[in-house]
């Protein structure tokens, strides 16, 4: 199933399974992301107060201090580098910085769904929001073997999650929230082995991923 859906969708995941749950982006830890809008704030500066956002090659334009590495630094980071760039120009600038639109925001939602696509979320959401979000579960899905793969920098994960228990019995902490960029695939079978499933979607996958960057540039031009 899971390659007849990704067929038109190479490398980009290799083999690494592991189970876990992690945050959805969320302030303070929140990781900035291209296309992302920053508001920046400077303390009795108010032509430096204002919205900024993150090119598509990751960086931002401050006033005095030119080009930032914004994408991929925590927010936190952010701002320490920002208020140290400024302090070259500024005696002991306060400087807030938080995120004003959360643009790199997506998740990939594939299979048997109503709605498969890209979707766009701000701050927090759920598996379940998602998976509404995309028109619901089609009648096919296998919902208690929903699929969650997960990119980190390193090496990837991938969840398999019941979604049955989540509702039709309530369990809501199998509803994990979840992080941007991540890829929701809804089978029409059991996934048995976590493994053979990661390797089987990888190039196409990878192929799909690839392919909606492009797009998602040429459109912001």
């Amino acid at each position: 199933m899971a390659r007849r859906i990704l067929t038109l969708l190479g490398g980009l995941f290799v083999a690494a399974v592991a189970y876990g749950q992690a945050e959805a982006p969320a302030e303070p830890g929140y990781v900035i992301g291209e296309t992302d809008v920053l508001n920046v704030r400077v303390a009795g500066e108010n032509d430096l107060t204002g919205d900024y956002t993150v090119r598509l090659d990751g960086k931002i334009v401050f006033p005095y201090v030119g080009e930032i590495d914004a994408a991929g630094v925590p927010l936190p980071a952010f701002n320490r580098l920002l208020r140290e760039r400024l302090a070259s120009v500024y005696k002991d600038p306060q400087v807030t910085v938080e995120v004003r639109e959360y643009n790199s925001c997506v998740v990939y939602v594939l299979g048997e769904v109503k709605k498969p696509g890209v979707y766009e979320f701000a701050g927090r959401t759920t598996l379940l929001e998602i998976v509404a979000e995309a028109g619901g579960y089609e009648r096919s899905a296998a919902r208690a073997s929903t699929m969650v793969v997960r990119a980190f920098p390193s090496e990837p994960e991938v969840m398999r999650i019941d979604m049955e228990k989540v509702i039709d019995e309530g369990v809501i902490t199998y509803n994990i929230p979840l992080a941007k960029g991540d890829v929701v695939v809804v089978p029409k079978t059991f996934i048995a082995n976590l493994n053979d499933f990661l390797s089987d979607i990888s190039p196409s996958l990878s192929a799909y991923l690839r392919a909606n960057s492009v797009y998602q540039a040429n459109w912001e031009r």
